[in-house]
């Protein structure tokens, strides 16, 4: 496999393994599809909760709710002054340092993430001992932005962190 970046860029295969440590990927950063955003709310009660969304890619979201705090705004240095959770689907080549910062926040948070990084040693380091569950969608997500025009090649699932689930896996009907 050619493994050069401009040919990972052109056709948006796994960036996250090549990526720069931090540095988001071209072909990474999509919108989150509305099937997502319907999942994710048939789990968690939003009623009167004031939602932070801090992944921007053009602005365009797919989620309705009367409190929502949606900027274009750096994840790594900026923190809302008022939130209650945390719910996004971050650039996946950044994932580690997104759930490192998500941790450090000491907030509930559901993230869209690939089904693999279950396997990823931080990962195994970052739940011991946290209030996690995996929200199982029965598909695949298309995910739309840049020059994406395909379903992606993994499945993605919602990873929650402190929002007292009973289960640690959900799986969609």
């Amino acid at each position: 496999m050619n493994t050069k970046p401009d040919i990972l860029h052109k056709k948006c295969l796994h960036i996250y393994i090549m990526s720069t440590r931090g540095k988001i990927s071209k072909c990474d950063d999509f919108n989150t599809p509305a099937e997502a955003w319907e999942l994710i709310m048939k789990h968690i009660d939003l009623a009167g909760k004031k939602v932070w969304l801090p992944f921007f890619n053009d602005g365009d979201i797919k989620f309705e709710h009367s409190e929502i705090i949606h900027q274009d705004k750096d994840f790594f240095t900026y923190e809302p002054d008022e939130y209650d959770y945390i719910i996004d689907n971050p650039p996946f080549s950044i994932k580690q340092q997104v759930l490192e910062r998500c941790v450090s926040l000491k907030k509930p948070f559901a993230l869209l993430l690939p089904i693999e990084t279950l396997e990823r040693k931080y990962f195994k380091l970052l739940v011991k001992d946290q209030d996690f569950t995996m929200i199982i969608p029965n598909k695949r997500y298309n995910f739309v932005g840049g020059s994406n025009k395909k379903n992606v090649m993994f499945k993605s699932c919602f990873y929650c962190f402190g929002f007292g689930f009973d289960k640690q896996l959900i799986f969609e009907d």
